[in-house]
């Protein structure tokens, strides 16, 4: 049997058998031709961070082949930039652009005049099919910007693999197609909306995979899941199939409708050829682009370059039989879903300086072996070179594939499993001395932590020696169940102990797994019960190896989840999972009572404000509690910011909202505007919600220079049929400065302007977990109380994770002398209440990951901007006593309660020029403990709310009051994938709170006994103004923060999410 399968591949082989060693001809002027080019003539889809590779019949010894050779975008007669290398001795070059090529756009590699090559060789411009070159097109862009993703204005099928023209549809195809929008994901069901019949109409057993603008079916007609891909999982060449497509929806809803007919041509007598990866322990590199071969390497901002990372494994590939493709008519091949190819493992690192620790063990993080799983057949084809008509040149290979990718190690696992679909590598083959040779360049971007796309150029060499096809082993079948390797929010004893008490309303439960699962499985495999009732409303998201669930309309506080997962959840070769049950609840909430915040704007600050002056790019100032009583704002001019072309708008709110209340054009409004504010035009777009966020993706890229405004509509007891609303009826606070507690306020528009596309990684933060659960600035008896409770060295507690501890700094001043305080409760309390000294944060941040602070010295560290915005906190109590005059006007019993409190972060003035318009500097560095971020913000702290006796008489200075807060802390990477940074003050800020008379009647700080005594008397000339200094009034409370007083503790968003809406 082995003997004959050599036999029944010799055809096959023989195709491959003529390219060999290039040959020297002596005779002048002779032309060459180029044999490969990556991409291939014709080739969609390609990356916009590409390499264009020639290989050529002789080596290239022009010196001027860099001038000569034109990489030219369609429409266009300009090059682009790019510098060469060459490889192999100048068989091959790399042309690598300079930068990023522009997606979804038709390019062309030409000679502007031929090329010398060795043996007096000349070579002209290459090409396979269609115009002169090779022309190759982009991928739409990932960003969701529908003008730069969208590969034309209607939606529709762009192509079809196989394309029934130079690629016949076979009796073991795959069939994946390419649409011109990107899909959602929703809208592809399987025997609905997207259906491959059979003659008589029936439904063929198939596996649905959906990604960005890629489908795939993958038919398999055996019962027994280990067998799809194995030789019994045939089509009937006798039969006519149809691939039906109708109700296919896109991103905003539109709908397609698409059929195909054909007949698969038979493949067999068909015989399996066993290849091996070759592992080269780095030592051999590819002829086509001088990397490593079988390497794997990522190259991103947040990981830096990753790599390279050995690959290894085999492939079993099935040929079909040659005889039935004569002459130049392709020859088919399929590898069977289910093969792994593995890497070895890699360091994990920030920006691949920065090592991160193992959470559990402490230890350097590594991600273990790296796999890579077909989850459908691959499907290829073995051809003659198309680019020459010689013998002697080499032949050629495709092959697609449908790839999901994840680590051994839990973290690394979470951060990158995902499915990869259609990716294809284009290659040559050769036989020599029996050995059958593939050479092959293909590319990946995988999605990194759910912020950003990496890339990885991948320069394949497959071996298969014909001496070794009767003792290959037989190919493995997986036989082992998935194993539940993380979750989110996890157990209670999880890194760190408090991951349920960050979920909120919009965050999935994320499960991940050792390997990818059988997407059909899913929703009988995974079962989500809500206070002991099955609930039946629920959305499942697979990536793979990774499960995301969510009930319709979010998981809720004060709820009891269980997740089951039982054995009818199974991996892509049908074995079923181990039985788990999952048990979490967020935290509880009671219904606010003050109105949910926009707690980051992206781009923007978030408030209302003052003064805007378009022409000086300055946003004004926001509205305080000043202005409102006098029309003056205190505070810091805000500058105009900027978002780049192909990033959303993003806006977080404190609270869940009521998504029906969010309407685009009504209640959140995008316009272009002029330089005096005028709206010149609405734009157009997708608005995606959450519970608590909204993301607006235009469909066309924001204009370098541009002025927008975006509008958040809300109105004081606004309607919540006509503004923002939150789940429970309290119109958007927007004018959080004046009175945090009033019921909405007016609308908030934010202004920008357009900028060009960045490389740098927008990261944003939430701080949680938050013991102000519902957001509404006051500890209520239904929210969670078991915090702070971690003993202090001054005998108090340490501050709970997003607290601040607020300690009396000596002895207040109190009317006419020095007398006692004491934060949180009476001073004469025998009870000095620890637990009472503590304001809790709400808020959000966004963060830019730029790169090393030093490219020549990693040591420095990694630079990371902050956005600024602003924090509302908790009110606190400040108890007074004095004599008894003080303790009249002012009872020990009663608080000074300071109310809700903002502090406003500010922008830097990095150039010294007198102008905050910069973001806040930090920096990610290396410790032995592990990462660490550290930084310096300047804010604004006001208290709106502090209640004073003597109503409008008595004024204080809690507005625009500034502090600075020098912040380090640990970095932590769970292992669902998400990353927390923690921050403590090193620093011991004081704040003075000074009272004084000062009213619109009252003219500066006045003798404070004096102006009491003539206002009971009705005499208040004795209110006269005295010349005291910032720091001198009726009453001084000297306050501090003491140092490690402050704990803010932000996390990443989950790594995968399913939007509620959009």
């Amino acid at each position: 049997m082995k003997y004959n399968k050599i036999l029944a591949l010799a055809p096959a082989l023989l195709l491959a058998a003529c390219g060999g060693e290039e040959q020297t001809v002596n005779e002048p002027q002779m032309p060459g031709s180029v044999v490969y080019a990556y991409p291939a003539d014709g080739q969609a889809s390609i990356s916009t961070k590409a390499d264009v590779v020639l290989r050529f019949s002789n080596a290239i010894t022009d010196e001027d082949a860099a001038s000569k050779i034109r990489i030219t975008a369609a429409g266009s007669d300009t090059s682009v930039p790019f510098s060469v290398e060459k490889v192999d001795g100048g068989n091959s070059l790399v042309l690598s652009p300079d930068s990023e090529l522009a997606p979804g756009t038709e390019y062309t590699v030409s000679f502007a005049d031929n090329l010398d090559a060795a043996g007096n060789r000349t070579i002209g411009t290459p090409n396979a099919v269609g115009a002169d070159g090779v022309q190759f097109t982009t991928r739409g862009s990932l960003t969701g910007v529908a003008q730069l993703a969208n590969l034309s204005a209607d939606f529709k099928v762009v192509d079809t693999l196989p394309d029934g023209d130079t690629f016949k549809f076979m009796d073991f195809s795959t069939i994946r197609l390419r649409t011109s929008h990107p899909i959602h994901p929703d809208s592809a069901v399987y025997g609905t909306t997207v259906s491959l019949l059979d003659g008589n109409g029936e439904l063929v057993p198939a596996t649905l995979l959906v990604s960005d603008n890629k489908l795939t079916v993958d038919p398999c007609t055996v019962d027994d899941p280990h067998q799809c891909g194995s030789a019994d999982d045939q089509l009937d060449p006798d039969e006519t199939y149809t691939l039906s497509i109708n109700g296919l929806m896109d991103m905003k809803g539109n709908s397609l409708t698409y059929e195909k007919t054909f007949t698969p041509q038979e493949t067999g007598p068909t015989e399996v050829l066993y290849q091996k990866i070759v592992d080269s322990n780095f030592s051999e590199q590819s002829i086509l682009n001088g990397q490593y071969v079988n390497a794997v390497t990522l190259n991103s901002v947040l990981q830096g370059t990753a790599g390279p990372s050995q690959q290894t494994g085999a492939l079993y590939a099935e040929l079909g039989y040659a005889p039935s493709f004569p002459g130049d008519t392709p020859v088919p091949l399929r590898v069977p879903k289910g093969t792994i190819l593995q890497s070895t493992s890699l360091d994990v690192k920030i920006n691949g300086s920065v090592p991160i620790l193992n959470a559990e063990t402490g230890q350097p993080q590594e991600t273990g072996t790296i796999k890579v799983t077909m989850l459908s057949d691959a499907m290829g084809y073995l051809y003659p070179n198309p680019y020459s008509d010689d013998d002697e040149a080499p032949r050629h290979v495709r092959l697609w594939m449908d790839v999901s990718m994840n680590t051994e190690e839990a973290q690394p696992n979470a951060s990158l499993s995902q499915d990869l679909l259609r990716v294809e590598l284009t290659g040559i083959a050769i036989v020599k001395d029996g050995i059958l040779t593939i050479d092959a360049i293909g590319m990946v971007e995988p999605n990194l932590l759910g912020q950003e796309y990496t890339d990885s150029t991948i320069a394949f060499h497959i071996e298969a020696d014909t001496s070794e096809q009767m003792t290959a082993p037989d190919r493995p079948i997986d036989e082992t169940g998935p194993e539940l390797v993380s979750w989110m929010p996890g157990p209670e004893d999880a890194i760190p102990d408090t991951r349920q008490a960050m979920q909120r309303p919009g965050d999935p439960v994320v499960l991940n797994f050792d390997e990818p699962l059988d997407p059909d499985t899913v929703a009988g495999g995974v079962t989500l019960y809500a206070d002991g009732t099955e609930v039946s409303d629920v959305r499942t998201k697979l990536d793979g190896t990774t499960i995301a669930v969510n009930p319709v309309g979010g998981l809720e506080h004060g709820v009891d989840y269980t997740v089951n997962i039982n054995s009818s959840l199974t991996d892509v070769s049908g074995n079923g999972a181990t039985t788990r049950t999952l048990s979490f609840a967020l935290p509880d909430s009671s219904t606010p009572s003050a109105s949910p915040l926009a707690v980051t704007t992206y781009p923007g600050y978030p408030c209302v404000t003052t003064g805007v002056d378009l022409t000086n790019n300055t946003h004004g100032q926001c509205k305080d509690k000043p202005y409102e009583d006098s029309g003056t704002a205190e505070g810091d001019v805000l500058p105009v910011t900027t978002l780049p072309a192909n990033r959303p708008i993003v806006v977080v709110f404190s609270q869940s909202m009521d998504l029906n209340s969010i309407r685009l054009g009504e209640t959140f409004k995008v316009e272009s505007v002029d330089d005096s504010g005028n709206s010149t035009g609405e734009i157009s777009g997708r608005l995606e919600k959450n519970n608590q966020r909204i993301r607006f993706y235009p469909d066309k890229p924001w204009g370098e220079g541009q002025a927008y405004r975006y509008t958040l509509v809300s109105a004081e007891n606004g309607d919540c049929a006509n503004v923002i609303c939150s789940t429970s009826g309290a119109a958007l606070q927007t004018d959080v400065l004046e009175n945090a507690l009033d019921n909405g306020g007016e609308p908030m528009a934010i202004y920008f302007r357009g900028t060009s596309s960045i490389k740098t990684v927008y990261t944003p933060l939430r701080n949680l977990p938050a013991r102000d659960v519902n957001a509404d600035f006051d500890i209520d008896s239904d929210e969670p109380a078991d915090f702070p409770s971690e003993p202090a060295a001054d005998g108090g507690y340490k501050p709970s994770s997003n607290a601040a501890k607020l300690k009396t700094n000596g002895a207040p001043f109190i009317i006419t002398q020095d007398g006692e305080s004491r934060v949180g409760c009476e001073v004469d309390d025998p009870n000095p209440c620890p637990d009472k000294k503590f304001i809790y944060q709400t808020g959000g941040l966004n963060t830019e990951v730029v790169g090393p602070v030093d490219p020549d010295d990693p040591s420095k560290g990694i630079r990371v901007f902050l956005y600024p915005t602003m924090l509302v906190a908790t009110s606190i109590d400040v108890y007074l006593k004095g004599d008894f005059l003080s303790n009249i006007i002012l009872p020990p019993d009663q608080p000074q309660v300071t109310g809700p409190q903002m502090l406003r972060m500010r922008y830097a003035d990095l150039d010294n020029d007198g102008k905050r318009t910069d973001l806040i500097p930090g920096v990610i560095y290396q410790t032995d403990e592990g990462p660490k971020f550290k930084t310096t913000a300047d804010l604004l702290l006001d208290a709106p709310g502090l209640e004073l006796p003597l109503g409008d008489v008595l004024a204080h200075n809690l507005f625009s009051y500034e502090v600075t807060l020098d912040l380090q802390g640990d970095i932590t990477f769970f292992d669902d994938g998400r990353m927390q940074i923690e921050q403590r003050n090193t620093n011991a800020p004081e704040i003075n709170v000074v009272v004084k008379i000062e009213n619109s009647a009252l003219s500066g700080a006045v003798d404070f006994l004096a102006c009491v005594t003539g206002i009971f008397q009705l005499d208040f000339s004795q209110c006269e103004a005295s010349g005291s200094s910032d720091n001198e009034g009726a009453v001084v409370i000297p306050l501090k923060i003491p140092e490690n007083g402050v704990y803010l503790n932000f996390i990443s968003n989950p790594i995968k999410e399913i939007p509620e809406d959009g």
